[in-house]
């Protein structure tokens, strides 16, 4: 999918029972969403280390972008967090706007696989920092499966085949410094897509 046609970018969070327990947080008994501007999208697929941060995370995730009635392409990306800015968010009550929203912080694969509903449960998807696997998480261990996230935002929202969905990354997040390259790899039996990223 070519990035220049995205029309929203949804986000999940905490949807692995590992990350948000390694956060401290909650359990949501429903998806937890949160949207990010198109222009957090990096095209190169690089980010420069943000000014009002000390604490850059990466965050490894499955990317999903429906295709009609359980299809969907299947990707993977990279949602950069200011994580010492989320913490006080969270502990003041503000979305998390600053910790989320900055230039770069949004990373998706140019590439997708196609797959139906039936097939999503054998992928898995792996990151890596400076070539150190630091994340591993299966399709299977999410809370919230893309069917449960399209329906709960169709509560809301007209979904369409130009919406990306970021379905939330594994336990194992961690900070990244200028220097640091990030590779996060989506596997399905012997394919598999991955994106880089580097700290600048």
């Amino acid at each position: 999918m070519d990035i220049n046609d995205v029309r929203n970018l949804y986000f999940v969070g905490r949807n692995y029972v590992k990350h948000a327990e390694e956060l401290n947080n909650e359990i949501p008994k429903k998806p937890l969403i949160f949207t990010k501007p198109l222009s957090t999208i990096s095209k190169s697929g690089n980010v420069k280390y943000p000014v009002h941060t000390d604490e850059l995370h990466y965050e490894g995730e499955m990317v999903f972008i429906p295709q009609g009635k359980n299809k969907y392409l299947v990707g993977c990306g990279i949602d950069y967090t200011a994580r010492d800015i989320q913490r006080e968010e969270i502990k003041n009550g503000r979305p998390w706007f600053l910790s989320k929203c900055f230039k770069g912080s949004t990373v998706i694969s140019k590439d997708f696989l196609s797959l139906k509903e039936e097939e999503l449960k054998f992928l898995e998807i792996k990151t890596f920092v400076n070539g150190v696997p630091r994340q591993e998480g299966k399709y299977t261990e999410k809370i919230f499966k893309i069917n449960d996230i399209l329906n709960y935002l169709a509560l809301f929202f007209d979904i369409i085949d130009k919406d990306v969905i970021f379905t939330g990354t594994p336990s194992g997040v961690g900070s990244v410094n200028v220097g640091d390259e990030v590779v996060v790899v989506l596997f399905y039996g012997d394919k598999k897509i991955e994106v880089r990223s580097k700290i600048m």
